[in-house]
């Protein structure tokens, strides 16, 4: 029902529109925008408390125009020289080529620049390697004296983290993929022959037979 009553008022809506909307955009007293009932109130209030401060507002400020008229604003390109002069205290770079990519994402900062009780990353996974390789030269007390660490930190370092390892099959050629699946299958086919269905015959079909 609403869509056959929008196709009857569309009509009459969009009648002349283009024509009464230059009518409506040449007026010279144009209307205002209506506003929320909050913003009347907040007007009426002011007319009542401040009148002189809203008959001000209503007027043009003259001393104000001025101001305006005197303000001008130029816009210069900068010349070419400046760009391309040198300034050997300022120098530009020289070197566009891409950053390497560091290994760990991030750059590490240098040995002398670490504090202590921190390291790298990079160490980290040395020292991880070492001890897994040789647990017994390669202790907690040892690798916190080197690296500067709290040796309780090391030790919960080695306790449960560890470098990924790689382990290969002794003959490459001759190992085959077992099947880590059921042995038996859950769903067996069987194929059989339907049998025909006996032909009905009627008792007409008798007596003409």
């Amino acid at each position: 029902m609403g869509r056959a009553i929008s196709k009857i008022k569309h009509p009459f809506r969009d009648f002349n529109l283009e024509s009464r909307t230059h009518k409506l955009i040449g007026q010279t007293n144009k209307r205002p925008s209506p506003r929320y009932e909050k913003d009347d109130k907040d007007v009426e209030r002011i007319k009542k408390e401040f009148p002189e401060v809203f008959e001000a507002s209503l007027k043009k400020d003259i001393v104000l125009e001025s101001h305006l008229k005197d303000v001008y604003v130029t816009s210069y390109d900068a010349p070419i020289e400046k760009l391309t002069n040198k300034n050997p205290n300022r120098p530009l770079p020289q070197d566009k080529s891409q950053p390497e990519e560091f290994v760990f994402g991030h750059k590490e900062p240098e040995s002398t620049n670490i504090p202590p009780g921190k390291t790298t990353l990079r160490n980290v996974l040395q020292f991880m390697s070492n001890h897994q390789s040789e647990p017994l030269k390669y202790t907690a007390k040892s690798i916190a004296m080197q690296h500067n660490l709290d040796e309780e930190l090391v030790k919960q370092i080695l306790k449960y983290y560890r470098v990924f390892e790689i382990y290969l099959p002794v003959e490459k050629t001759n190992t085959k993929a077992t099947f880590a699946g059921p042995s038996k299958v859950k769903i067996e086919l069987i194929q059989e022959k339907q049998k025909a269905l006996p032909i009905l015959q009627t008792k007409k079909d008798k007596d003409e037979t």
